[in-house]
């Protein structure tokens, strides 16, 4: 599923930019009159490969050398586009669900952001989406000519970068509280055109799904390994309570008052970028995020628990978890009263969002049990090429099982301790607020199953 780049060429050349120049986000003196003066002279694109990030998508870079108004001009892009699929793979994954929340954030809901930060929230600028029954794509500037940059680590974020990390997201969410707070019709109607873009569907396909059941199995057996303190009960009552992809995932997001807010959804360090001091330190200075596609109103602990769970290794996470928590609630505390001049609701104080943290535990170590494998030892192959390969359920079964080594079964079985802990010391019960009743049999079947894995399925 390679791209065939000189088709890429003309199709930006002959239809995508003469599409971006009529709707006025090409130049900044666009006009009519000035249209026959423009001429791509060149383009010239970059892949993004599986070493920058996991992509789903088809993405790349394209540099575009132009000619208007009797200037040379240059332009950086990043083009992301779905895959030629099946339109029943298509609507699977929910691409239209995932580009729709996209176009919404960059075209709606980033402009009142700016307007509430003065222009000093951090985007990719946007030039151009279409989104049609089995095909859709963005084009975004490229924030890398800009200065910012992904990290070179694909996990295990250093203190530093987590800091400013938390800040910035504690801050991000003090923007919703804010609007929600001050304007709550603006926000409702906002929120009314996100669309779910996990959870919709009611299955998965067979494939997740096999790799989701495997995970929690390799759940369990790296807690008994490493984390062997850790009650057996209690690692079964996790199982039970994330057993079900759709129906636990569903439950977990949807928007509960009056703690839920506008969420990013896969905010971790592939959605990410950071500007770098210039004496070659290392030292990251600020940080911006990217790829909406799973914006949505939810609680703010599900942002904050995933990106704690993918980002951070235990050794960081958890040594300095007040730290960082104090960070986020101080950010998210000083964004809220600075926008509404109110004082911080009770609901948003530091209690509270920790309770709501320990609740949003299990979903972000369920997703670090079946994902932080791809991020320790990334596939041979892209997702994208991914679709069309045919992988056996032994193999499935394996690579869940095992991909990721030893650094991946020792970080699940950290945070299973680390919840296990939170939830005992703060009295919460991680079963609160989700009703497990339509899955409990099967899932008790799977979970006193003791067949080894590689023959479970």
């Amino acid at each position: 599923m390679s791209l065939i780049v000189e088709n890429e060429i003309q199709w930006l050349t002959e239809i995508i930019l003469p599409k971006i120049l009529r709707n006025g986000k090409l130049f900044d003196d666009n006009s009519e009159s000035l249209a026959k003066t423009f001429e791509v002279k060149g383009v010239q694109i970059n892949v993004i490969g599986a070493d920058e990030a996991y992509m789903l998508t088809l993405c790349y870079r394209a540099t575009i050398e132009l000619k208007y108004a009797g200037q040379q001009l240059q332009r950086k892009l990043v083009v992301k586009k779905t895959p030629k699929l099946s339109a029943e793979l298509y609507d699977v994954i929910q691409f239209d669900n995932l580009f729709n929340n996209e176009v919404i954030f960059y075209t709606e809901i980033l402009p009142v952001i700016q307007e509430q930060s003065q222009g000093k929230f951090a985007a990719p600028k946007y030039y151009y989406s279409e989104i049609k029954a089995d095909a859709a794509l963005i084009i975004l500037g490229d924030f890398a000519s800009d200065g910012w940059s992904v990290t070179k680590d694909l996990f295990g974020l250093s203190l530093e970068h987590a800091r400013i990390a938390v800040k910035y997201l504690g801050t991000f969410h003090g923007f919703g509280f804010a609007m929600k707070h001050t304007e709550p019709q603006r926000f409702q109607q906002l929120a009314a055109k996100l669309r779910e873009a996990r959870f919709a569907k009611e299955t998965i396909s067979p494939e997740w799904a096999l790799k989701h059941k495997v995970s929690l199995k390799r759940a369990e057996r790296v807690a008994a390994l490493y984390q062997p303190q850790v009650d057996k009960e209690f690692i079964r009552r996790f199982q039970q309570l994330v057993y079900s992809y759709i129906g636990y995932g569903r439950q977990r997001v949807a928007p509960r008052e009056p703690l839920s807010t506008l969420c990013h959804g896969d905010y971790l360090r592939n959605n990410v970028a950071y500007k770098y001091d210039t004496d070659n330190s290392g030292t990251p200075l600020d940080i911006m995020m990217f790829d909406y596609q799973t914006m949505r109103v939810s609680s703010p602990m599900i942002d904050l628990s995933v990106f704690l769970a993918l980002s951070l290794l235990a050794e960081v996470r958890y040594a300095n978890f007040d730290t960082l928590f104090d960070d986020y609630c101080n950010a998210l505390s000083e964004s809220y009263r600075t926008r509404t001049s109110q004082p911080l609701p009770e609901f948003l104080g530091r209690e509270s969002l920790l309770r709501e943290y320990i609740q949003f535990l299990p979903y972000a170590i369920h997703i670090t049990s079946y994902f932080l494998m791809s991020l320790v030892a990334p596939p041979l192959i892209s997702p994208a090429d991914g679709f069309e390969a045919e992988i056996s359920p032994k193999e499935i079964i394996q690579t869940a099982a095992e991909q990721g080594g030893e650094l991946v079964d020792r970080e699940i079985a950290h945070q299973l301790k680390e919840l296990y802990e939170l939830s005992h010391l703060h009295n919460v019960q991680i079963e609160e607020n989700i009703d497990t009743s339509k899955w409990a049999q099967e899932a008790a079947k799977f979970i006193n199953h003791t067949t080894e894995l590689y023959e479970s399925d």
